[in-house]
């Protein structure tokens, strides 16, 4: 009986010391993403603070000094070259987080993404009220589409127009391309069908992702286009990823 009494005593207390333990890796994991949320964009008033978690467990989530094996980062309202605000999410490994806060936060890679609702592709096209979607492939099932539909009322009119539009990635950039005029029931079925195509047209920044990052994949879901890339080791530091002029 006392030895079945301090096994459940020594199971208690080494439950007791696991809780803790995690409670603790939680809270210090806590802190780094405050940490690191704020070195990517400042606290601002009226501004939502960039959202980060880094990966790994208690014995995994550093890869060397001051370096996290990983760590997922968004920050919405950013301002891109010829986009109203957009969402901006980066994936990066192997980030360094020096202790001197002024120094730069580097990562041996990262993959970034640029989210482009109807609302921030308007200034590029010159439209308001734009709606995007994808190109109603059934067999898509609402998946990722490599053809969009771009639906909006050209600035400073009441005409609306909508294109099916192509969404390519070459060695000049990336691009909204038409191939037809969207006059079905999701499009506009009495419309300039040639003013629509002209319209619809578009060439990408060749900046649109931060860091100094090439976009390799455009593509739709929902009502959302995604422009995506990877760069690194030798990116911009991980604290431009918000600003607009990086």
């Amino acid at each position: 009986m006392r030895a079945r009494r301090s096994v459940a005593v020594a199971t208690a207390f080494l439950a007791v010391v696991a809780v803790g333990a995690f409670t603790v890796d939680s809270v210090n994991a806590s802190r780094v993403e405050a940490d690191l949320s704020t070195r990517i964009r400042p606290a601002t008033s009226g501004v939502t603070a960039p959202s980060v978690m880094i990966g790994g467990g208690p014995t995994a989530r550093w890869s060397g000094p001051e370096t996290l094996a990983s760590a997922s980062i968004r920050a919405d309202g950013v301002t891109r070259p010829g986009l109203g605000p957009v969402s901006v999410e980066a994936v990066a490994t192997d980030l360094h987080v020096p202790g001197d806060r002024s120094a730069d936060m580097t990562a041996g890679s990262v993959t970034v993404s640029v989210h482009i609702s109807g609302d921030a592709l308007g200034p590029a096209l010159g439209m308001e009220d734009v709606l995007v979607g994808g190109a109603d492939d059934p067999s898509l099932a609402g998946g990722v589409e490599h053809r969009a539909r771009v639906t909006g009322t050209l600035a400073g009119s009441d005409t609306r127009v909508s294109a099916l539009v192509d969404l390519v990635v070459d060695d000049r950039g990336a691009h909204l391309v038409p191939v037809a005029a969207a006059t079905g029931p999701s499009g506009v079925p009495d419309q300039d069908t040639d003013l629509a195509l002209r319209r619809s047209a578009l060439s990408l920044s060749p900046d649109v992702l931060p860091l100094g990052v090439a976009v390799e994949t455009l593509t739709v879901r929902g009502g959302t286009l995604t422009a995506r890339g990877t760069g690194g080791p030798g990116t911009a530091p991980l604290g431009e990823l918000a600003r607009p002029d990086h």
